[in-house]
This record gives structure tokens, sequence and C-alpha cells, in this order.
């Protein structure tokens, strides 16, 4: 009966794993000392003349449970090879000295997956290529003993010299073998998407990056009404046209009726009513409290000499009382003309979309998004947006933990609206985002996780001649799961990516108990403003137009990048109002759709440096067109 055996693949890369942290060079040196130091006594102990080399190559079967005495399927007693390598089984024959070496032909199996289907595969690859006709296993030729004083492997004559290490070499699959491909390790490379390969920083044509399209919330839709009324009572003159006084001696006159007048008392036949015109500068009558406040109208009735507010039956004479009323008023917020933009908490950064600069796959590295977003939304101008962002593999293939920070060139938070209008470096809200595999194999990869974004962004302030009238607090944290697939067809890749983003609690918001004169009052709560539920749906497809043989310092790959984005609310945001004043969202609903263009240039000899240009153009008008277009600049570096 012959021995189970079992194959496995070997525990090393050809290709160094981007999520392995790098030594340092004095570490390396005393590791490298230490080894050679180890291994010369163990030379020296066992009695081996030579190295026995194992490479991913070399790696064949492991044979389990071998009895004691030598069988063609079991290492000669006494040779320590599982003390290299437990995993990997050299191909060529084990030397131990007083024993011959012997072939190493291990039986096919059914069950083994992977193995090659027709037995004279195998003997195509064993040294000197030694079959019967029939395609039975013939003995290899004798090996002779290692020389004495034979140069080392590594030396220029050590082709010269017998070397266990060419009998490996010579025994190790062919690497154009078609039926054994499955056990030829050094075909395997990191773009396979395979464990550990796939996190290698030569993997970046096999899993891109999405690029990306979204603007954030920017603008809120404040609709405050500052209102300035004045009311009192002055003396009319010259009827049936006249015109009131409200001081007596002083400018005259200091109101002027429009109009012919009408009768509001029910005494027909008698004018006790007139519509105001706007006071003119220099009159007694008080004028607009300041810029932006417009006349408002009002009225002006005869009281037949008496404190009545309301018009009253009578024949208006010269010198008798009429009560008059008219306001001013301003707006702050709206769209209307000359209206003031008020910018949201954050402005353009305060909610982040995770497929910015986005892959499914882990990876070790630190990356930089610039956005240029032209003629933003709501009358906020152009906008220069940055993101600046790390990602670290926590668990080999598995986790991966990334942290982003934006910032934006941007309207500013705090707005003084008697002042002209301000723009800031604005600071927006750090999000830390969980990343874990769920199922891979070589074509298909799908990922998932959860952002998290917490409200580091500044408050919205806005203030009147120095004085805080409206303050919207950032409180609110942003909970947005994701997930993920990516497929490959060659030199295509596809992807697509669905990402929710909740509001976790809400924003107070703060007015002014006293608009007119915001000096004698104070600032009250009118409501807590929670903004709309997100969806995003991102799908791009991405062709390697063109990729180096070898690496080199410049330019190694090319790859095309075509993207469509759709965006939505899944419900409307919040109305908040109280005190003459309403906040809510510039957009309480929309559907975005944006496409973006871009290419991905891959430098550096260990393809570590990524470089994306690209551009994001609105495919809808109205509230739905965030932006006339976004012009981007990504850089990766793996590690």
């Amino acid at each position: 009966m012959l021995p189970y055996r079992t194959r496995r693949p070997a525990t090393f890369s050809m290709m160094p794993s981007d999520s392995k942290r790098k030594e340092t060079a004095a570490r390396r040196r005393w590791r490298l000392n230490a080894a050679i130091g180890i291994g010369l006594a163990w030379a020296s102990a066992s009695g081996w003349g030579e190295t026995n080399p194992l490479h991913a190559s070399d790696a064949v079967w492991f044979v389990e449970n071998c009895p004691p005495v030598a069988t063609p399927d079991c290492p000669p007693p006494g040779s320590n090879f599982r003390g290299s390598n437990p995993h990997v089984y050299p191909s060529s024959p084990m030397r131990s000295p007083g024993l011959a070496p012997r072939p190493l032909t291990p039986p096919l199996r059914s069950n083994d997956v992977g193995q090659p289907k027709n037995p004279a595969d195998f003997d195509n690859v064993q040294p000197g290529n030694n079959t019967s006709p029939n395609g039975v296993p013939q003995p290899e030729p004798t090996v002779e003993p290692p020389v004495p004083n034979a140069p080392p492997a590594n030396s220029p004559n050590a082709a010269d010299a017998p070397n266990a290490a060419d009998a490996v070499n010579a025994a190790a699959p062919a690497n154009n073998s078609t039926n054994n491909s499955a056990n030829n390790f050094d075909n395997i490379n990191a773009s396979d998407l395979q464990s550990n390969f796939a996190s290698a920083q030569s993997s970046f044509s096999a899993a891109p990056t999405f690029i990306g399209d979204f603007a954030g919330s920017g603008l809120a839709q404040f609709t405050g009404l500052i209102v300035a009324p004045f009311d009192g009572y002055a003396v009319g003159n010259g009827f049936p046209a006249p015109t009131f006084d409200i001081l007596p001696g002083g400018f005259n006159p200091d109101l002027i009726p429009t109009g012919a007048g009408r009768n509001e008392s029910g005494d027909l036949g008698t004018i006790d009513t007139y519509d105001l015109a706007e006071p003119l500068p220099l009159s007694d009558a008080q004028l607009a409290p300041g810029p932006g406040f417009l006349f408002q109208g009002g009225t002006i009735v005869y009281t037949n000499n008496n404190t009545s507010t309301t018009a009253q039956d009578g024949t208006p004479l010269d010198g008798q009382s009429w009560y008059y009323d008219y306001e001013y008023a301003r707006n702050i917020g709206g769209q209307g003309p000359g209206s003031r933009p008020v910018p949201s908490p954050g402005v353009s950064v305060s909610r982040i979309k995770i497929s910015e600069n986005y892959s499914p796959e882990l990876r070790d590295r630190a990356f930089i998004n610039y956005s240029f977003f032209n003629d933003f939304a709501g009358g906020l101008g152009d906008i220069s947006r940055f993101v600046t962002g790390i990602e670290r593999v926590l668990v080999e293939d598995m986790i991966s933990l990334e942290v982003r920070f934006p910032v934006a060139a941007t309207y500013g938070s705090r707005q003084d609206i008697d002042a002209r209008e301000q723009r800031a470096m604005e600071i927006g809200n750090m999000a830390f985002i969980g990343k874990a595999t769920l199922f891979r194999t070589d074509q298909f990869l799908w990922a998932g996780g959860m952002g998290v974004s917490i409200p580091t962004a500044d408050d919205t302030l806005l203030s009147m001649s120095g004085t805080e009238i409206v303050r919207v607090k950032n409180e609110t944290v942003q909970i947005q799961p994701f997930t993920s697939v990516l497929r490959r067809f060659g030199d295509w890749t596809a992807q697509a990516y669905m990402q929710l983003d909740l509001a976790a609690g809400g924003d107070p918001v703060l007015v002014n108990s006293n608009l007119l004169n915001p000096m004698n009052g104070n600032m009250q709560e009118i409501g807590v403003f929670n903004d709309s539920t997100l969806m995003h749906l991102d799908f791009s497809l991405h062709c390697l137009l063109y990729q180096r043989q070898r690496s080199i310092s410049g330019l190694n790959s090319i790859i095309a990048n075509t993207e469509l984005h759709y965006s939505t609310t899944l419900e409307d945001a919040d109305l908040v109002g109280g005190n003459n004043f309403t906040y809510t969202s510039l957009q309480p609903n929309f559907n975005v759709v944006n496409a973006t263009f871009g290419t991905h240039l891959v430098f550096g000899k260990k393809n570590d440096l990524i470089i994306t240009p690209a551009m994001a153009i609105p495919l809808r008008d109205g509230l739905d067109e965030q932006f006339d277009y976004e012009a981007i600049v990504q850089v990766n570096y793996l590690h």
C-alpha cells in the first residue's frame, strides 16, 4: 500500500508581499550572519557536503508517515530535509553519507487536484527524461557523490562541479509545460489575485482603483427674513393732496403718499387711507437700518385725532393726526437676486464617497486626491479639494484599515453678511474605513466594509456686523456601509460598487432671538437638522493598454479607465424653522449621474507609484448638476 501524500503549495512567493513590514539593513545583516553560522554548524554536524537549495519551482509533494526503512517513495532515514522546509519535497535525490541516490517518482492519484493528468507529463520533467516506450518511469542515471573541495555553488566555476542543485533544477517542471501549468509556481505573479501575490505592489494592473466623481455636500438652503418695522403718528397737511410731517418744525414733508387713496372706515366718500412711498434721506422718518434692507411698503390712516391704529370716520383737516406703519426687511440665504450663499458645515468636504480612489483589493499605501470643481452649485464658485489618506493591511489578504482626511479651498464656513464674501481653506470630516475580503478566486474578488465619518469640520457661522445670528453645529456622524466586486477578463477588469451614507444624529441649528438688533439677543436652538440618506452606485471598466516585460524606474504600465456614477437621496432632508428663519439643504433630493474618464500611469521598478489624471462630467442638469466639470489628479504610493 502506497504511503499517503498530499500536495501543498509553497508558503513563500517569488515576489515580496507589500503588506510585510520592511526590515532595517542592520537587522537583515544580523539575520544573515546568524543564518550563515547556524548553517555551517549544521553542515559540520550532519556531514553533508553541499547545500540543497529549495525554490518555489521545486515544490512537489511532501510524503507523510514514512516507515522506518527506506522505500522508493520516502527519503532515506536520517535525511533531515523536513527541517529546511516541511512543505516542499525536493525533486532531486537526497544525499547522505553511505547511501546511494535514488530517483523520486511520486505516483499520481486521481484526487490530487492540480496534478498532471498524463503520467508522461511528470516523466518528462524528471532528470534525463527517462521514460519507457509505454510511459512507465525508469530509474534515473546514477548521480555521483559530491566532489571534495568543489567550488561553492555561487562561484564562477560552480557550473563545472556536480551539485544536487543541478538535479533539483533539472527535475523542476518546465515553464512551457501546458499540462503542468497548475504546479508551476514560477508562472504565478502578483496579478493573479491570489493570497499574498495579490497584495504585491505589481498587482495594481490586476485591481486598479476607482477614480470617483462626488462633490459632497455644499450649500445649505437658508431662508431668513430680518424685519425692521417702524410706526408712529404724523400730522397731515395740504388736502386733498396731503403730505405728512412727523416732527413739527422739522423737515417737511417726512412721508409722501402714493396713489389717490381710499376709504376703509366705511364713511362713504371720505379718503382715510394712503399707501406710502419709501422715506427719503434727510427726512425725520426712519430709514433702512442697514445694507441689504429693502422697503416693504406701508400705509398711513386717518385717526380723527385719537390714538387709534385703524382708519376712523370723519373728514380729514389740516393739522390732524394720522397713524403710519411701514417696514424694511432683509433676506439672508435663499436663491433670489442678490442673495448671499450660506455653506453647510464642512462645505464640500463633510460627506465622503469611499469609492473615490478605491479598490476592493487590500494594500499598504499612501495616497492623495486632488479635485477641481468648476462653478459649484448654489453660487459657491470654484472649489479645490484635497484628500490625503493611508491604507494599512491589518490581517494578510483579509482586513485593512484606511484613514482619510479632506481639506478644501472653498467658500468659507464663517460669513458676515455685512462684509465681503469670505473664502478659506476648510478642514473636512475625517473618515475611518474598514475593509474585508469576503471571497476571492484567481479572477474574482468580493470585498465589503464600513466607513465612519466623524465631525472634525468647522461649524457654520453667520454673523451680521460682527454679531453672530446663525450657527449650525457640525455634530453628525456618518455611517457608510459598502460592498464591491471585481472581475478580470484577461487585460480587462470590471468593477461594481454600492454604498449607503446614513446620518447618525443631526446638526443643531441656533438662531439669534433678535435678528434686527442681534447684540441685544441671544442664540436659541430652533431644531436639529438631519441630512438626506444617500446611496451611491458606481461601475468601472479598465483596460491594460501597455505593460513592460521588465519593470524600470520610469513608466511601466498604462491602464485606461471609464466609470459611470449614480448618487441619489433615499429620503428628503429635514426642514428646520423658527424666528422668521428656515434651514434645509439646497438639494433636499437629487439624482446625480456623472461619467469619469481617466488613465492610470504606473511607475517605478516595483510598480509602486501610480499617477492618475482624469475628468468627471455631469450627465444631468438643474440641481442634479453639482458642477460644470471636475478635473482630477490622484497619486498612490504602494508600500
